[in-house]
């Protein structure tokens, strides 16, 4: 599973191995293209790493319609030319962007956002390839949810790499707070910060360390969180989250 790749991803502590690793493993799985983009909330300080960059040659990053137009859900989008004629609703440069894509042979993709407008900042994922959409929806787009939690663990290393560690012990980012939702409300506060935790792919011994508790006590924590729940593992809790709406804002 994409998954069990993303723990490649927590041996690595230098961001331009994280990438590389990043592309190299979405590249084996079909993906053409990766696009991770992000922006303040006024679309300023676009911050951009992407394996095509000519395709911003003229265009700035932060007028990239995958930012203006696909992150005010968390739905995963259908992108690229394959797709443009079901987005008539863009302006026209949004579309001239999109066609001329296609030069660089970004035919088909998924947009797949990590954070959404109204947070201080936000963006996410562009996969993209080079097949046709009937290709594209027989061989990737079905795997859209697994495409989407490789994505959120490589975001959540990339971010923590960029950011360093957390300043003061226990304290939580922002980022790391569960956000409210139904189906993890039989869940106590400090629950829900493991629980988030572990669905985002920090190991126990991390998540001891960011809680400032033992790891002892974050296995005890896990234990009522999976019973609660009815899982038995951190992928099918992730899956609660994903379900839920549930990724980090």
């Amino acid at each position: 599973m994409l998954a069990d790749q993303a723990r490649r991803l927590e041996d690595l502590s230098d961001l331009g191995q994280i990438w590389d690793a990043v592309q190299q493993t979405l590249r084996e799985e079909g993906v053409d293209f990766v696009i991770y983009l992000s922006v303040e909330e006024d679309f300023s300080r676009p911050q951009l790493f992407t394996n095509i960059p000519a395709i911003y040659d003229g265009y700035a990053p932060e007028r990239d319609p995958f930012l203006s137009h696909c992150c005010h859900s968390y739905a995963i989008t259908p992108t690229g030319v394959g797709y443009l004629a079901e987005h008539d609703y863009l302006p026209d440069p949004a579309k001239a962007f999109i066609a001329r894509a296609r030069e660089t042979g970004f035919q088909t993709g998924m947009g797949i956002p990590m954070r959404l407008q109204g947070t201080s900042r936000f963006g996410g994922f562009n996969l993209g390839t080079r097949l046709d959409r009937a290709a594209f929806e027989a061989r990737l787009l079905p795997r859209r949810e697994e495409f989407r939690l490789y994505c959120l663990l490589a975001h959540r290393r990339i971010e923590e790499v960029l950011q360093g560690p957390v300043a003061v012990a226990g304290e939580f980012p922002r980022k790391m707070i569960a956000p409210q939702h139904q189906e993890i409300t039989a869940l106590t506060p400090r629950e829900r910060e493991i629980a988030y935790l572990v669905a985002q792919g920090f190991s126990r011994k991390e998540c001891a360390r960011l809680c400032s508790i033992s790891q002892h006590t974050v296995s005890d924590y896990l234990k009522s969180i999976y019973g609660k729940l009815g899982v038995n593992d951190r992928v099918r809790l992730a899956q609660v989250f994903l379900s839920a709406g549930a990724t980090p804002d």
